[in-house]
């Protein structure tokens, strides 16, 4: 539910108004971003709005099922070529997640910044923040958001939120689930989410390569006693050999949370921008691992947050370090 009415409304309002709309997700796009953003997307189509889609990277494939999100581009000199009077920013804590935050300090029109989001690391970076980090995903927001706004909601647009939510949840399995979340995932199978779809591409999408990649992560698990942390890492060289993308590491973190006696998860993953991406995972209720994440930049939940830090990974005396 919508707590902040105000916000809402003067958001409704400057999307009635706007002449030209930009909708961002964060790098590294997920299935709460994506799934929020196609919704917005096909709610926004429905007003006949001159709007466009971007993100710097380019979505996984297995999310290419969602509707509109073909018109998404990781070109920024979409920021020169066309002028946005409206940007809205979905499910990302700072905007320098996005990787978008220079661009718009050069950019020479004006422009209302909206930030839509429900991490309770976010920094209220917009002209306009509706921050509500009581709800599982930034897609249960939109939902919200949706019904304040009397908006009908399709069959295509459930099925987006319907992906955001269980995606962020681990399909109703981690501690962001609420009452909240499984009533709005049932409105929306009500409606006619694809849940079979869904299912299909996010949950039982692993292929071989994939699995062979999580085999390597498996045997460099290890486990600290003293601090009861579990820990792995995937190098560019892994990815490589496995021949998929570094962005199929983001799964492991949620598996392996359900390692018996560690009360923190952590995946390192080398990135091909020459970054190291952390995932932090969590059961245990009096451990916030978003605290964790912030002293490395980073950010997110207290049950499941992430970082990136400049480096490379190696192994070095018989153990793993970023340099």
């Amino acid at each position: 539910m919508i707590k902040d009415i105000a916000t809402a409304q003067a958001i409704y309002n400057k999307i009635q108004t706007a002449q030209h709309i930009l909708v961002v997700t964060h790098q590294d796009p997920d299935g709460d971003g994506l799934g929020a953003l196609s919704a917005l997307a096909q709610y926004l189509k429905t007003l006949n709005k001159d709007y466009q889609l971007f993100c710097r990277d380019q979505a996984p494939q297995n999310y290419q099922f969602l509707p509109l999100l073909h018109q998404l581009i990781s070109d920024s000199l979409i920021f020169s070529r066309q002028t946005f009077d409206l940007i809205i920013v979905l499910d990302v804590s700072s905007l320098d997640y996005t990787g978008i935050e220079e661009i718009l300090e050069s950019v020479s029109y004006p422009y209302i910044l909206v930030n839509i989001d429900h991490h309770p690391t976010n920094n209220n970076f917009g002209q306009l923040n509706l921050v509500q980090s009581l709800a599982s995903s930034t897609a249960e927001i939109i939902y919200d958001l949706l019904r304040l706004w009397q908006v009908t909601i399709t069959k295509e647009i459930a099925t987006a939120l319907l992906n955001g939510i269980i995606f962020d949840t681990g399909a109703f399995s981690n501690a962001a689930t609420s009452l909240a979340s499984l009533q709005v995932a049932s409105h929306l199978l009500n409606l006619g989410a694809r849940h079979k779809e869904i299912n299909e591409n996010i949950l039982r999408n692993k292929s071989l390569s994939l699995l062979k990649l999580w085999g390597i992560a498996f045997v460099r698990l290890v486990y600290n006693e003293k601090y009861q942390i579990a820990f792995t890492v995937v190098t560019l060289d892994d990815f490589q050999a496995c021949q998929v993308d570094p962005e199929a590491a983001s799964g492991l973190s949620n598996f392996f949370n359900e390692l018996a006696g560690a009360k923190i998860i952590l995946v390192l993953a080398e990135q091909g921008d020459g970054f190291v991406k952390g995932s932090l995972r969590t059961t245990d209720d009096e451990v916030d691992v978003s605290k964790l994440a912030k002293e490395w930049g980073g950010g997110g939940h207290k049950k499941a947050a992430g970082f990136s830090i400049k480096g490379k990974l190696v192994y070095d005396k018989g153990r793993w370090g970023i340099i």
